[in-house]
């Protein structure tokens, strides 16, 4: 599970990490494969926006071993369909999981975007301003679509109670925008409508306090993103999560969850020194 107005918000990533390497998988469950059904509701704050996401996923074990380094290897697909004020997305992946501290999945997610919250404001070069004035004075956000491939391997470490998490999102971006460049909000930066790279980079360390019904997790979260031209764009934070994540269930919904992220910009060519906050609630659908 991993939420601005258009997308998937990258400030969730250290977080919804997390909540995936501790969802139950096939290996885990002692069964030859199993289905999960998630959402997510959240909301973020600088950049505003709000989303609604639902994934499938279907995970096979590798390995019946018990040992902590095969316990939770796997092969597994998936699916994710988003819904935003501004845009509605979908996607499917796979991934391989050769032993339980490594992840590497691929995916493909398009996205139509409705023309709204300046979505797909076109820009004639990547070193223009696009903060909210500017983007709002060009009066560009036109409908159209755009499509993001990905690469992401993950490593997922854990020493008693301490969970460590580092992450790497290698990005291939188009658009049908009019360009040359275009508004990404759910990236919050400028990208070559006919094919760009970013690749964002996210670690965390939290430590994990079992509760009566589930745990509590916090801990310290930074990401970097860069873009094809370096360090133009550059955006990074450094910041705080709380993940509540219960066994009980709540109505029809299994295993919710809150998360609760606050971070400060240490780089951003309009944001420096400014905070971000985002809230997800998850909830699981299996039986």
């Amino acid at each position: 599970m991993r939420i601005i107005v258009t997308g998937r918000m990258s400030v969730l990533l250290a977080a919804g990490v997390l909540l995936a390497s501790n969802a139950p998988t096939a290996a885990a469950q002692g069964t030859a494969s199993v289905t999960n059904f998630r959402g997510q509701l959240g909301a973020s704050i600088n950049n505003a926006g709000a989303q609604l996401s639902l994934d499938v996923s279907r995970q096979r074990p590798l390995s019946q071993s018990r040992h902590p380094l095969l316990a939770d290897a796997h092969v597994g697909i998936g699916g994710t369909v988003a819904f935003t004020p501004a845009q509605l997305g979908g996607g499917v992946w796979a991934e391989v999981a050769p032993l339980s501290v490594f992840v590497l999945r691929v995916g493909a997610e398009p996205a139509y975007y409705f023309g709204t919250f300046d979505a797909l404001t076109s820009f004639t070069s990547r070193s223009d301003p696009f903060d909210t004035d500017h983007r709002r004075q060009r009066d560009s956000a036109a409908s159209g679509t755009a499509t993001r491939l990905y690469v992401t391997p993950t490593i997922r470490l854990r020493a008693r109670r301490f969970v460590g998490l580092a992450s790497a999102d290698v990005e291939r971006w188009s658009s049908s925008a009019a360009g040359p460049f275009f508004y990404a909000p759910s990236r919050d930066t400028l990208i070559d409508v006919t094919g760009d790279w970013l690749t964002t980079v996210t670690s965390a360390v939290l430590y994990e306090h079992p509760l009566a019904t589930g745990r509590l997790s916090t801990g310290v979260t930074h990401s970097r993103m860069r873009g094809r031209a370096g360090a133009l764009n550059q955006v990074q934070r450094l910041g705080l999560v709380m993940v509540r994540q219960s066994t009980s269930q709540l109505f029809a919904f299994r295993a919710p969850s809150l998360t609760l992220s606050a971070a400060r910009y240490l780089d951003h060519p309009s944001k420096q020194g400014q905070w971000t906050a985002v809230m997800a609630i998850g909830f699981s659908l299996h039986r």
